[in-house]
Formats: C-alpha cells, structure tokens, sequence
C-alpha cells in the first residue's frame, strides 16, 4: 500500500478507525474524518502507537485528518475542497461511516438520518472526488470505492418514496427498516456506481463485516438492553480485526482478482438477494439525484461552481449507466 492514498469515513473509532491503523501499517497515507476534532486527534495518535519515538515526525506526514459531517452537504463540499487542494490523487475511498437504530430525525438538510450518513453523504463524498480517483500514478493500482454494507440489508421489505425520506409525508416510522433499507442501498448504489465507472478503469465493491464486537453502531440502543446483551456479544461477535479483514483484502487485492459490483464477506464474493435487481438500481439513483437536486434549490449558500462541480460529474457518471 505505499505510496497509495486512501480516505476512510468514519474513522475515529470501530472498523473504521482499525481499518485506518492496518493500511497505515502497511503504508498508505490515510486520510482520516472526523466530526469532533478531540476524538480526531486521539485517532491520530493511536496510529503512531508502536512508531519509534525518532520516526513520529516522518510517519506522521502520512496521515492526514480532516473535519467531515457526512450528513451535511456543505461540509461535505468543504471537504472535498480541501482534500482536493491537497491531494492529486486518491486511491482508494472507503465509505464506512454510519449510524443504526436511531429515531425518526431528519438531517440538516432535511434528509432522514439513517440515509443521510450510510447512503447519500457517502454519494456526494464520492461524487465530489471522483475526479481525483480517475487520475492515476499508479498503472499498477486499479483505483477502487469500498461500500461498508450489512447482512441487514435482506431485511429491508421496500424502498420507501423520496416524500418520506425528506420528511414531507407522515409514515409509521421504524429504525429497523430505515436501517435495512440504507443497507439495501449501499448495495443498489455499489452495483450502478461500478456499471458507470467501469469504461474508466476504477472498481466498486460492497462488504458486509459481519457481526463485530468494539463498534459504536449500537449506541443507540438503551444501556440495559446492551448490558443484558454483553455476554452473548462477546461469545458470537467477530473481533475488529476480524471485521475489518475483508475491507482491508478489498482495498489492496490486485483488481483482476476482484469483481466490481459484487459483495464481499470473508474475503469471498457472495450473491445479492432478489431485491437488488435492475428496477431497484434505477430508483436508489433517481432518489439520489432528486436528494441533490432538492439540497441545490434549498441552500443559498452553495456556489455555483460547487453546483457546477456537481452536474459535470454526475454527466461524466451516468454517460456510462447501461444497466
């Protein structure tokens, strides 16, 4: 992985930030998000465990940190600004960041919160730094986007309208199944993402970590409800090693070995489900590019450059969507 630029969502504890401290070990500069800066910087500094007190300084330079809320767009244009000021290339992006079992709570920009950070955050993030990834110094490097989905995903039973996830329709709300669907989501959007950036040699692929003990993702549930469930975690749980090995297989495996557009889960591709057909495909794309479109009419204080930004890449993408 040297000599290889990698961003990880959701990288300031979990898979994410296990996944970060393995590439980094194996080279890579990584590029690290956080929301609060304290929790950032301990990020950074259990990378550097274990570095030799006369090598920080060197190996510090290959980590980078950076402020992202992946459910609010206008940071998520500062980012990529930022990122983009500062990188000519990325190599490889992992959208891992995310949330389960949270109330009914609508995004900043008015986008239900479970979509807003697992799905459509991640869209615009790769969206945005797409340009980046079709750039290459590394003939040898397929560059690559890794979607972190679940097994869940089989349980979502619909894909809700557009009016319900921006709130503009009263439903009977459950956490369980706006869960499931981003999960179900991650999927449609690994398949059309690899159809459209197939014709420029970049690959997308979707993983299920399995069931991981040391992730925040249940934070939400009530504390008794953890604490009763504790013992049964610890026995069936993969540890984070364990969880993130497929993510870190995926990110550095030559990509002849590798299918885009497949799930992954233990290093193995698996089948989707019945639910991720070609009708699904077209309505995941169309719920983001209405969520976008929708965020542009709303927010006064995008430019039109980061609009402009916006459409030619979406142009640039969908030219290639034959599905």
């Amino acid at each position: 992985m040297e000599g290889l630029n990698v961003l990880v969502t959701g990288s300031t504890c979990g898979i994410g930030l296990h996944t970060a401290k393995i590439l980094f070990k194996k080279g890579a500069t990584v590029i690290l998000t956080c929301r609060d800066e304290v929790r950032g910087r301990r990020a950074v500094e259990s990378l550097l465990v274990g570095v030799k007190e006369e090598d920080v300084a060197k190996e510090s330079e290959r980590i980078h940190l950076f402020t992202l809320d992946v459910t609010n767009y206008n940071s998520i244009c500062e980012f990529t600004d930022e990122v983009s000021k500062m990188f000519k290339y990325i190599h490889v992006i992992i959208n891992n960041a995310g949330i389960m079992g949270v109330p009914f709570e609508l995004s900043v920009d008015g986008i239900e919160m479970h979509f807003a950070t697992n799905v459509f955050g991640h869209y615009v993030v790769v969206e945005r730094l797409l340009p980046l990834l079709l750039k290459t110094n590394r003939p040898d490097f397929k560059s690559r986007v890794i979607v972190v989905s679940s097994g869940l995903y089989r349980n979502a039973e619909t894909i809700p309208q557009v009016s319900k996830l921006l709130g503009q329709k009263t439903y009977e709300y459950s956490s369980k199944q706006a869960y499931a669907f981003s999960k179900l989501a991650n999927c449609l959007y690994t398949v059309a993402l690899a159809k459209m950036l197939e014709p420029h040699n970049v690959g997308v692929y979707c993983v299920r970590p399995g069931f991981v003990n040391g992730t925040e993702l249940g934070r939400e549930t009530h504390w008794f409800l953890r604490a009763l469930a504790a013992p049964l975690i610890w026995f069936i749980a993969k540890s984070l090693d364990q969880g993130c090995e497929t993510i870190v297989y995926l990110a550095e495996t030559p990509a002849d070995q590798l299918k885009s557009g497949s799930m992954y889960y233990e290093k193995k591709e698996e089948a989707y489900n019945e639910m991720v057909d070609v009708t699904a495909i077209r309505q995941v794309w169309a719920i983001l590019r209405h969520l976008e479109d929708t965020i542009w009419k709303r927010n006064t204080q995008l430019t039109d450059k980061q609009k402009f930004h916006g459409e030619n890449v979406r142009n640039i993408l969908e030219e290639s969507l034959i599905i």
